[in-house]
């Protein structure tokens, strides 16, 4: 079972940020920190942002296996990122590849870790979880289905919704607007917020920051994913401002 690795694109700004995590067990691993080596690994810009005929701005960003992630991983593997910034949505295609010449099967879970600003998290709506079971991680995993038709967040909240639409609405965020969420190959949804009491637990999280934004994240974190030598997982999220 592959080691857990992490991407960190873009840092916690003021309206979205957007994580791209691989994991081979979602959560903590004993080999460093929760998120993985690559936040601490320098990506290359394999594409500086470039306007495109049609007005789009794009960039491509690739992490390889180096030396500093065989520490922590064995494998080979290729990352890329590929980013496009539209009017009011922005566009992001991963692709995970297990290169030509590998002899190494190897399992990795995939979550987008995605921070939404808020002006208040008790009013944000969430659609598109009424009936899927969801693994709550804050009360040690117990199993539960979605009765609500819109999901709100009044306490720490770390849930796994599985098998979720490809789309989700959050309401109230940016800026008090709708944002559409339009997840494709990742059929998981994580929300969270760590309320009062868990934000104080986070080195590089305010303690009073926690009313204020809201994670959707879309993933592939229940089952994960299996990937034989020379074969790509690719997935792909649009964020789109209502």
């Amino acid at each position: 079972m592959a080691a857990p690795t992490a991407v960190v694109v873009l840092d916690r700004g003021n309206n979205t940020t957007c994580t791209v995590n691989l994991h081979a067990h979602f959560g903590p691993w004993s080999l460093g920190p929760q998120h993985g080596f690559a936040r601490t690994s320098r990506w290359h810009l394999e594409k500086a942002p470039e306007r495109l005929p049609s007005g789009d701005i794009e960039a491509i960003f690739v992490l390889m296996d180096s030396e500093y992630t065989h520490q922590f991983w064995k494998h080979s593997f290729r990352l890329t990122y590929r980013l496009i910034l539209r009017e009011k949505e922005l566009h992001f295609n991963i692709g995970v590849y297990n290169p030509l010449g590998s002899q190494d099967t190897f399992s990795f879970t995939l979550l987008l870790h995605t921070y939404f600003k808020c002006p208040d998290v008790r009013k944000c709506q969430v659609t598109g979880m009424h009936g899927c079971t969801f693994i709550d991680k804050t009360r040690d995993g117990a199993v539960y289905q979605e009765g609500r038709d819109v999901v709100m967040i009044n306490e720490w909240t770390d849930r796994i919704y599985q098998n979720t639409p490809q789309e989700h609405i959050i309401t109230n965020v940016v800026s008090g607007r709708k944002m559409r969420i339009q997840k494709f190959n990742l059929p998981d949804t994580v929300v969270w917020n760590p309320w009062e009491h868990k934000a104080k637990e986070i080195a590089d999280f305010g303690d009073e920051e926690f009313p204020n934004m809201i994670c959707v994240e879309a993933g592939n974190v229940s089952t994960g994913i299996i990937l034989p030598p020379n074969t790509v997982f690719e997935a792909s999220q649009i964020l789109q401002v209502m």
